[in-house]
């Protein structure tokens, strides 16, 4: 995993640098068509891809693998996230505009986007290690806003909403058949909300910096640096 990685961050830098064209002149043409390599840190380390594609309209889509390194049981394993999504992001004066009537009507510039993406995400434990307890496939909801500088320095206010994969104590012994996998796991009962800021540094037209932080009450909070490439 690290070595792909280090792969796909060196091929897309070069990209990055031999296509820099200079900034766009508006503030606030916040990009959404993007591939992002990031590095997570919370209890332990991990990685995750991402690619967004702007599609017709003010719609783009998110697709997300994202590895965790995880303890249990004095070992390591990879929790193993996949997500796909379906996003709609609007300035918030377009949104005032869209619903001003004839008696009422407020000027207001785009100086933020607002953004929400739903879809669903896929949940697994290393696969064979362990076994997972009813559906492993469930929704995901994220919302925020999106502000600052295009050209430069962007913020992100967010929540991520979803149930999460959390290893179980059955009470039954462990399982030494090689038939079986020794660790159970399922889904939380109750949806699971992370709440996160982030902030985003465009070098160029073409490629950014990112940094961000979330936390919830199932998950320890997390840091997450990244390196994006924009299209």
């Amino acid at each position: 995993m690290k070595k792909i990685s280090i792969i796909f961050l060196t091929s897309i830098s070069f990209y990055a640098i031999s296509d820099n064209h200079g900034s766009s002149k508006e503030t606030n043409n916040y990009k959404y068509t993007s591939i992002g390599l990031h590095a997570i840190k919370s209890e332990k380390s991990g990685f995750a891809l991402k690619v967004s594609v702007d599609l017709p309209g003010s719609f783009y889509a998110v697709l997300q693998r994202q590895a965790d390194e995880i303890d249990y049981e004095n070992e390591s394993y990879d929790k193993v996230i996949d997500s796909a999504r379906l996003g709609l992001h609007m300035g918030i004066g377009d949104i005032f505009e869209s619903i001003a009537t004839n008696n009422f009507e407020i000027k207001i510039k785009n100086f933020f986007d607002v953004f929400a993406e739903l879809g669903v995400k896929t949940s697994d434990f290393d696969g064979e290690r362990f076994n997972f307890e009813g559906k492993d496939t469930h929704a995901n909801f994220i919302a925020g806003i999106r502000f600052g500088n295009s050209n430069g320095w962007e913020g992100k206010i967010f929540v991520d909403a979803s149930k999460e994969a959390i290893i179980i104590d059955s009470g039954n012994p462990t399982c030494k058949a090689l038939s079986c996998p020794p660790y159970d796991a399922e889904l939380s009962d109750d949806v699971d909300k992370k709440f996160g800021i982030g902030i985003l540094y465009n070098i160029n037209n073409r490629s950014a910096f990112i940094i961000e932080s979330s936390s919830s009450k199932l998950l320890d909070q997390a840091w997450n640096i990244g390196y994006q490439v924009n299209f």
